[in-house]
C-alpha cells in the first residue's frame, strides 16, 4: 500500500513538472516580450524586422482599414549600386543651441548607446555610408534657414540637404526659389510609404513640392499636436472614460470643455486663477488654431486644381471659433504656458510639463514629443486625439505644427541631382525600416505609452495628421487671430475677415506669383 502512494505521488510530481517544462518552452519559443530594467515591456522584432511584436501585427492586420501606421514588410527595392568615391553629403539642420525642444537628433549619432533613436540612426547611416562610399556629415546651425538662403544665393555648393521646419525656413526658401521641385527628382518616388502622403498631398503647389516630410526626420511626427489627460484628475472627479468617447465618436469639444469646467479649482484660495492653480487645460496661445484645424477645419488648403485658397472663413468656422474661444480664452479653465514668459526660465520645461506632472491640469495640448518628456510622471496620463466639433464629424484631425515639425528640401545649388535624388531616397527608404519602428513601437507604442488604449489612440492620431498651408506660409498674419482667442480677446471670427480678409488673400497672391514662376 506505502510502495502504491509513492507510486502515485512520483506520477503526480512528474507530470507537474513536465507541465512546466512545456509551458516554459512555449513561452521562449514565442520571444514576444519581456521586461526591460526599467520594468517596462519590451518588444522583439518579428519576422519582418518592424520592431513590432506578434501580438502587434495581429492587431495592425486587423485595423488596417483605419490606420496606416503598422510598418508593412520592407519591400525590395531596385535602387542601383553606385560609388560616389567616399562624397561627403552634408545635411544642415536645426542645432540644440538653435531650440533645445526641436533640435534634429535623427540625423546623425557617433555610434551606439543603447538607446534606440541614436543606435537606430547611427545604423541607417552605417549602412547608406557602406553602399554608396559615402559620408553622411550632420551641420547643425542655429539658424539653417538663413544660413542655407545666404549659401544658395551666392551659389555655393554647401549643402545637399535642408532640413527645417516649414515655417522656420522653408517656407523663405520655397519663396525664393532655392528648392528643387522634389516631384521631379530623380530616384526620388513621393507615393512611397516612406515619404508623408498627407504632405504631399495637401502641400504640393501647382503639383510642386519644394519641401516635405518623410521618414528620414521622426520630428515631424513629434511635431503633430495630440491631447494628453491625467488618470488622477479623470479618477478624482469621476469623469467619463475619454477613450471610450473617442471610440465612439462622442469626444467633442463640448464633452472636453465640460470635463474642464469639472476639474478647475482655486488651490490656493486667493480668489484668482493663475501658474498656482488646477486647470482643465493647459496649452499654448497658438495652439487654439489646433482645435480649429481639428474640427475638420483650415485657415488655407488646396482646391482640386492644387492651388490654395483661403478657407478660414464660412458659417461652421464662425461657430467653431465661437467655441474654442470661450474654452481656451477663459482663464478660469484654461491657461497658457507663454502667458507666463520670463517668470520661468524656460515655461516648458519649468512650467508647462511640471503643472501636468503635478496632476494640475486635466488636459494637455502640445506636440507627440511631450510623451517622452513625462516619462518620470509618477502618476498615469493617457493620450488622445483632440476633439472633434460635432458628433457627426467624420474623422478626427490632428494638426502637424508647421513651426516644429522637420521637412526636407533639396538646395538648387546640389551638384549632381542623380546623386542628391538617390541618397535621399534611401535615406528616407532605410529610415522606414530601421528608425521608425525605433520610434513609433518601441518609444512611444511601448516604452513611454501607458497603457494598450494609448496604442489605439496613437494609431488614430498617426492616421489623421493634417498641414494648413495658413499655417506654413502665415499669411497675413491669420494664425494671430487665433492666439488671440487663447488670450481672450480675439472676438467674432466674422469682425476678424472683415478687416483682415484683404491683407491675406494679398499675402497669399504674392506667394502663389512666385511659385508660379518656378520652373
Amino acid at each position: 500500500m506505502k510502495f502504491s502512494k509513492i507510486k502515485i505521488i512520483a506520477f503526480i510530481l512528474t507530470i507537474i513538472m513536465l507541465c512546466a517544462l512545456a509551458l516554459n518552452i512555449i513561452g521562449c519559443g514565442n520571444g514576444d516580450s519581456g521586461n526591460d530594467n526599467d520594468g517596462n515591456t519590451t518588444v522583439a522584432n518579428n519576422e519582418n524586422g518592424d520592431g513590432g511584436s506578434n501580438d502587434d501585427a495581429k492587431e495592425n492586420d486587423a485595423n488596417t482599414e483605419k490606420s496606416d501606421n503598422s510598418i508593412e514588410a520592407r519591400p525590395d527595392y531596385d535602387l542601383p549600386e553606385k560609388d560616389f568615391g567616399n562624397y561627403d553629403f552634408r545635411i544642415i539642420s536645426r542645432s540644440e543651441s538653435a531650440n533645445l525642444h526641436w533640435w534634429n537628433y535623427d540625423i546623425s549619432a557617433e555610434g551606439e548607446t543603447g538607446d534606440p533613436i541614436n543606435d537606430a540612426v547611427f545604423q541607417r547611416n552605417q549602412k547608406i555610408e557602406e553602399k554608396y562610399n559615402i559620408t553622411i556629415t550632420n551641420i547643425p546651425d542655429s539658424a539653417v534657414g538663413s544660413k542655407a538662403a545666404r549659401s544658395i544665393k551666392a551659389g555655393s555648393d554647401d549643402y545637399d540637404l535642408v532640413v527645417i521646419g516649414l515655417r522656420d525656413g522653408q517656407d523663405n526658401l520655397i519663396n525664393s526659389g532655392y528648392l528643387m521641385d522634389l516631384h521631379s527628382m530623380p530616384y526620388v518616388d513621393l507615393s512611397k510609404p516612406w515619404w508623408d502622403q498627407k504632405a504631399t498631398e495637401q502641400l504640393s503647389i501647382y503639383d510642386k513640392l519644394f519641401a516635405t516630410s518623410c521618414d528620414l526626420t521622426i520630428r515631424d511626427k513629434d511635431a503633430i499636436i495630440i491631447l494628453m489627460f491625467s488618470k488622477t484628475l479623470l479618477k478624482d472627479n469621476q469623469l467619463e472614460d475619454p477613450y471610450q468617447l473617442v471610440l465612439s465618436g462622442k469626444w467633442t469639444l463640448d464633452k472636453m470643455f465640460d470635463m474642464m469646467k469639472t476639474v478647475s479649482k482655486d488651490l490656493n484660495g486667493d480668489g484668482k486663477m493663475d501658474d498656482e492653480d488646477q486647470y482643465g487645460l493647459i496649452s499654448q496661445l497658438r495652439h487654439s488654431q489646433y482645435f480649429y484645424n481639428a474640427a475638420g477645419e483650415y485657415i488655407s488648403k488646396l482646391n482640386a486644381d492644387n492651388i490654395p485658397e483661403i478657407t478660414m472663413y464660412n458659417e461652421r468656422a464662425v461657430e467653431i471659433c465661437e467655441k474654442i474661444g470661450a474654452m481656451q480664452g477663459d482663464k478660469n479653465y484654461s491657461i497658457c504656458a507663454d502667458e507666463y514668459n520670463g517668470k520661468y526660465a524656460d515655461v516648458w520645461d519649468d512650467f508647462q510639463v511640471p503643472l501636468f506632472a503635478e496632476n494640475r491640469a486635466l488636459f494637455y495640448h502640445a506636440g507627440m514629443n511631450r510623451v517622452t518628456l513625462l516619462r518620470t510622471m509618477e502618476t498615469d496620463f493617457g493620450i488622445l486625439p483632440p476633439p472633434k466639433f460635432e458628433e457627426s464629424q467624420t474623422n478626427y484631425y490632428v494638426a502637424v505644427d508647421a513651426w516644429c515639425t522637420s521637412a526636407v528640401s533639396v538646395p538648387i545649388t546640389a551638384e549632381d541631382k542623380d546623386r542628391s535624388g538617390l541618397i535621399l531616397e534611401t535615406l528616407a527608404y532605410e529610415s522606414r525600416y530601421i528608425l521608425l519602428p525605433a520610434y513609433y513601437d518601441i518609444n512611444l507604442k511601448t516604452k513611454f505609452a501607458r497603457d494598450e488604449e494609448s496604442r489605439e489612440m496613437i494609431d488614430i492620431i498617426l492616421t489623421n495628421r493634417l498641414y494648413d498651408l495658413g499655417d506654413m506660409y502665415y499669411w497675413g498674419s491669420a494664425t494671430s487671430y487665433f492666439e488671440d482667442l487663447s488670450r481672450g480677446k480675439g472676438g467674432s471670427l466674422v469682425t476678424y475677415w472683415e478687416k483682415n480678409s484683404s491683407k491675406i488673400e494679398s499675402a497669399m497672391q504674392k506667394t502663389l506669383d512666385k511659385l508660379s514662376a518656378l520652373d
